[in-house]
C-alpha cells in the first residue's frame, strides 16, 4: 500500500483479504444542486455539484460510467481498465482506490472527487457520469467553463458557484472561501489558504498556522506538513471521522509526515516493499492495509528515529499475544487509548502501512508471539470485524511502516498537564512490595512492565493503568499502605 497522498495510498486500503473495509470518513463536499437542461444537441442532461454536504458520495452517485481528471484546462477521460478499477472500488464503497496508470502510481480518493499523485502529493478534481447518466462534479473550480469542456452547453453553475470562477485551482472541493476579501489577498498571494472545515476549528487552526510558519519537525525523521496540502487533508478527514465519534472536542494540532529523501525512509521502504512481494507471492495477496499506533510521546519518537522495538503494553483483559497492536484506520479511539498524554497535554498517533497477509484469530487472554503455523502471518482479536491488529515483534519492522505522526489535543485537555501531587513512595518500593503478594506469572508481567517504563517506552499515566490492571486493587492498596507504615 502506498503513501497517503503520494503517488499511490488508495488500492492498499481497497486491498483488504480477510477484514472488511472500515466505514468511509465523512465527505467534505456540499449542498447538492441539480440542474436538468438540454444542451445543443438537445439531450436532456442531468448535473449534480456537490461542495459541503457530509453524507457520502456512494449514497448518492450509482456506480460510474465514464470518469475524467481535469487536464490543461479540459476533461480527460479515463481509459476503461482505469476506470473498471475505480467502478469496482466504487462499487465495494472503497474511499480510496490505487490505480497504476502508464508505471505511475495514482490514488483516487472517491469522496473527495481527486486524484493524487504518489510521490508529490499534488492532486486534481475527477469528475464522472455514472450508470444513471448523472454527471457529478467537485465544486472547487470554474465549474461553468468545466462543463463547456464536456458539451454541457446548457448547463449553468449556482451564484454560488459563480462566485468561485475566478478561484479555480485543482483543490479538494471544501477549500473555498466565498469571502471576497479574502479571496483576493489569497490570490496576490497574502494569505494562506485555509479551508472552510478548518476555518470551524476556530483557535485550533490558528495554534496549527503558527507551527508550520515555525516550520518544526518535532519528530526524527519527519516533515511538517502544511494544513492545506492533500496529504494533511486525507489523514484529517479519516482521523475525525474516527475519533470524533468517542471523543467530539478533539483537535489536531499537527501532522508529521515521514521524510521521503532521507536515507531512514529508503531503507524503510526497501524492507517494507521486500516484505510485500514475500507476502503476495506466498498468499496471493499483500492484505495491506492503513492502521493505527499509539503511545508515549518517547515511544514514538523512538518508532520514527530507529523502528519498532518493544511490544504494545495493554492491560491483561485485553492482550490477544505480545506484539505490535494496530487499530483499523476507521478506529483511532482504540489505539488514543494506548498513548499518554505529554507535558503539553498531547496524544499522539502514527499512521501506519500495515503487511497483514494471513490473519490468524488470537484468543483473549493469549500469550502467544508468533504464527501458530505456516499459514498465517498476523494475528486479530477478530479478522472478520477487527478492533486490534497484532503484528509479531519478530516482523513489525518489516510489515510496518510508519506514514505519519498524527498530534492531537483531546477534548478534556485544556492546556499543559500539571504533576500530579501526593505520591511519596516510589515505583521501586511498590514494585519491590508487589513482589511479596502476586504469583509468579504475574511477577513476571509486572517486571516487564517496570522495565518498559524505565526504559522510557511508556508513560507514568500508561504504566500506573496497566499495573492496576495486573495487579489488582486490593493489592495496590495493601502495597502502598505497608510503604507508608513503614
Amino acid at each position: 500500500m502506498p503513501p497517503l497522498g503520494t503517488k499511490a495510498a488508495a488500492t492498499t486500503m481497497a486491498n483488504k483479504v480477510s477484514t472488511p473495509p472500515p466505514p468511509p470518513p465523512p465527505v467534505l463536499s456540499s449542498p447538492e444542486i441539480r440542474q436538468d437542461k438540454r444542451n445543443s444537441s438537445g439531450v436532456l442532461v442531468h448535473t449534480r455539484f456537490f461542495s459541503g454536504r457530509r453524507d457520502s458520495i456512494f449514497d448518492r452517485s450509482a456506480a460510474p460510467k465514464l470518469i475524467m481528471c481535469r487536464e490543461n484546462g479540459s476533461w480527460v477521460h479515463f481509459p476503461a481498465e482505469v476506470v473498471e478499477k475505480l467502478r469496482v472500488g466504487f462499487l465495494d464503497r472503497k474511499t480510496m482506490v490505487e490505480v497504476l496508470i502508464q508505471g505511475s502510481k495514482y490514488i483516487f480518493h472517491l469522496n473527495l472527487m481527486a486524484q493524487f499523485e504518489y510521490s508529490t502529493g499534488d492532486f486534481r478534481p475527477i469528475s464522472w457520469i455514472d450508470e444513471k447518466g448523472m454527471r457529478f462534479f467537485p465544486v472547487s473550480s470554474r465549474a461553468k467553463a468545466e462543463l463547456g469542456d464536456v458539451n454541457h452547453d446548457g448547463d449553468n453553475v449556482s451564484s454560488t458557484d459563480k462566485r468561485n470562477e475566478n478561484n479555480f485551482k485543482p483543490k479538494i472541493e471544501n477549500v473555498v472561501n466565498n469571502d471576497q476579501t479574502s479571496l483576493k489577498k489569497r490570490e496576490l498571494g497574502d494569505e494562506p489558504e485555509v479551508s472552510s472545515y478548518n476555518r470551524a476549528l476556530g483557535a485550533n487552526v490558528v495554534k496549527r498556522q503558527r507551527v508550520e510558519e515555525k516550520g518544526v519537525a518535532i519528530w526524527p525523521n519527519t516533515r511538517l506538513a502544511r494544513a492545506t496540502e492533500g496529504l494533511y487533508l486525507i489523514v484529517e478527514d479519516h482521523f475525525y471521522s474516527g475519533i470524533r465519534k468517542f471523543d467530539a472536542q478533539a483537535a489536531i494540532t499537527s501532522i508529521h509526515q515521514l521524510e521521503r529523501e532521507g536515507n531512514s525512509f529508503k531503507v524503510r521502504q526497501e524492507v517494507f516493499q521486500k516484505q510485500v512481494e514475500i507476502i503476495k507471492a506466498a498468499r496471493g495477496t499483500s492484505n495491506m492495509v492503513y492502521a493505527w499506533y499509539g503511545a508515549s510521546a518517547n515511544t514514538i519518537k523512538s518508532v520514527m528515529a530507529h523502528g519498532f522495538a518493544f511490544p504494545s503494553q495493554l492491560p491483561a483483559t485485553d492482550v490477544y499475544g505480545s506484539g505490535m497492536y494496530l487499530s483499523p484506520v476507521g478506529l483511532p479511539h482504540l489505539s488514543a487509548n494506548l498513548a499518554d498524554v505529554d507535558e503539553n497535554g498531547l496524544k499522539h498517533l502514527i499512521l501506519c502501512r500495515v503487511v497483514l497477509g494471513n490473519v490468524e484469530k488470537v484468543q483473549a487472554g493469549s500469550h502467544q508471539y508468533h504464527p501458530t503455523n505456516g499459514n498465517f502471518d498476523t494475528g486479530s482479536d477478530d479478522p472478520n470485524n477487527p478492533k486490534w491488529y497484532v503484528v509479531w515483534s519478530t516482523i513489525a519492522n518489516m510489515s510496518i511502516l510508519p506514514e505519519c505522526v498524527v498530534s492531537y489535543r483531546p477534548g478534556n485537555m485544556q492546556g499543559p498537564r500539571r504533576p500530579v501531587p501526593g505520591l511519596s513512595y516510589s515505583f521501586e518500593k511498590l514494585v519491590s512490595k508487589i513482589k511479596s503478594l502476586l504469583p509468579p506469572a504475574k511477577i513476571q508481567e509486572i517486571f516487564i512492565l517496570y522495565s518498559t517504563f524505565k526504559a522510557q517506552k511508556l508513560g507514568r499515566d500508561a504504566f500506573l493503568k496497566r499495573l492496576r490492571a495486573v495487579a489488582g486493587d486490593q493489592v495496590l492498596k495493601s502495597a502502598i499502605l505497608d510503604i507508608i507504615a513503614s
